[in-house]
């Protein structure tokens, strides 16, 4: 099996580079798959976990973003992310409480910080990708 060059980059660092055999990233209208040869694409992106995988289908890593942008093209995918957590480093009981902190102010950033944290909790609690 061939494999696809991937980045995954954060404002403060380059977090994740490798070949690996499939990416699913979160777009704007709905996440999308990438595998080697793919066409070339650019998307921005909504919050939520991009998942890479090995040669053989295994999922290696998951990444949730707050947000950014994709640009694929049949050699390479790039990840501009806005901010990067590990999955396995974000506590669901740290962001419920950040929520209910939230709840009740109404400002725009206080609305996109909501999106952004109700958009982990549903990372932590989807079994989506897992297996492909």
């Amino acid at each position: 099996m061939t494999t696809i060059s991937f980045d995954l980059v954060s404002p403060e660092n380059l977090i994740f580079n490798d070949e690996v055999g499939m990416i699913i990233v979160p777009g704007k209208d709905g996440d999308f798959g990438v595998l080697p040869g793919h066409s070339k694409v650019m998307s921005s992106l909504r919050p939520g976990r991009v998942m890479v995988y090995g040669e053989g289908k295994n999922l290696l890593k998951s990444f949730f973003v707050s947000g950014g942008f994709a640009e694929v093209n049949p050699e390479k995918c790039i990840v501009l992310a806005e901010s990067v957590d590990e999955i396995n480093t974000l506590e669901k009981s740290a962001i419920e409480k950040e929520i209910q902190e939230l709840e009740g102010q109404e400002t725009d950033k206080v609305n996109e910080q909501m999106i952004i944290a109700q958009a982990k909790i549903d990372a932590l609690n989807s079994n989506f990708y897992e297996k492909i």
